[in-house]
């Protein structure tokens, strides 16, 4: 699909990314965000990586703030809760606007329990080809590791995490939050219904974290879109973590990666090979299939709807 090479499984190229990517947390900093008590007000945005998460961190800081672009990056305003110790952000601050807001990627059993969660989901094969290629420039380089190498040496050999140090699958986070989609305390999305219709994703969120004043509501939709966003580019990539980070993973420090790319929901997967695409259909099989009976992303997104349309 692509004139990049494919290294050999567990190439040097593959252990370079292992060695920095574990070095972006340290284990102090980690479990600081993942011990963290929040508060009953306080909304969680949760994904997988590449789901949705920088677009919700958006949509949630302007609904609570009427509009605000103060911030430099924002993860200023809306912290990440695994590297906020690391990248000096004070998880117990008050915020300038209200609810206090964070996002995480942890799955169920690792997340702080007691506040509200917005969990997002993202087509896998869209959400692996959006991680690889956010990486990519910043983790390793282009050529260096092929597409389809990184879905099957890194995405998916991720499991069941063994401590609060090691990230869930996707699959895995799924099934995680899946049981929990019905709680009070949880909004549960999806990012292709976003694209499909932002103005009712985000009249949803403004009801659960309370919010009901339309001009608000309007003005949160219009600087949450892709052409907003893509406007302000800086404030959405990762200047924060490749300030405090890079240093520690090996990476220059002037390298750092924007979060706002194409605005595409289906694009990753239109350009994934077949093959990727079968290895990641076979872990969705041996996951989610196995657990609940939905054969893909897509009757599993039908399910949910179809079932909160006759709630």
């Amino acid at each position: 699909m692509s004139s990049e090479k494919t290294p050999a499984a567990g190439s040097p190229e593959i252990q370079l990314y292992k060695q920095r990517a574990s070095k972006f947390y340290t284990k102090h900093g980690r479990l600081h965000g993942l011990n963290f008590k929040p508060r009953p007000d306080d909304v969680f945005v949760v994904t997988p990586p590449k789901c949705g998460t920088t677009w919700m961190q958006q949509i949630l800081h302007q609904l609570r703030s009427g509009g605000d672009m103060s911030f430099d990056e924002i993860t200023d305003v809306v912290p990440y809760l695994e590297a906020a110790y690391d990248t000096e952000r004070d998880l117990e601050a008050e915020h300038n606007f209200q609810p206090r807001c964070y996002k995480t990627h942890a799955w169920y059993p690792d997340c702080p329990k007691g506040a509200k969660y917005i969990v997002i989901y993202r087509e896998p094969c869209a959400s692996f080809s959006s991680f690889y290629n956010f990486l990519k420039g910043w983790f390793f380089q282009p050529g260096e590791i092929s597409l389809q190498e990184f879905v099957k040496e890194i995405e998916l050999a991720r499991g069941e995490p063994k401590s609060k140090m090691e990230s869930a699958s996707y699959f895995v986070h799924l099934m995680s939050w899946w049981e929990h989609r019905n709680d009070p305390n949880v909004l549960f999305l999806f990012f292709e219904d976003m694209k499909d219709d932002l103005e009712s994703a985000v009249r949803k969120v403004a009801s659960f974290i309370g919010i009901e004043d339309d001009e608000r509501i309007k003005k949160a939709v219009e600087m949450s879109s892709f052409e907003f966003m893509k406007s302000n580019e800086r404030k959405f990539s990762e200047y924060r973590t490749a300030k405090y980070r890079n240093k520690f993973c090996g990476i220059p420090d002037d390298v750092v990666p924007s979060k706002v790319v194409t605005g595409s929901a289906t694009k990753g997967r239109e350009m994934m090979d077949e093959k990727t695409k079968e290895m990641i259909h076979a872990k969705w099989n041996e996951v989610v299939w196995k657990q609940i009976g939905f054969q893909d992303y897509q009757q599993l997104r039908n399910a949910f709807k179809k079932q909160n349309e006759n709630e």
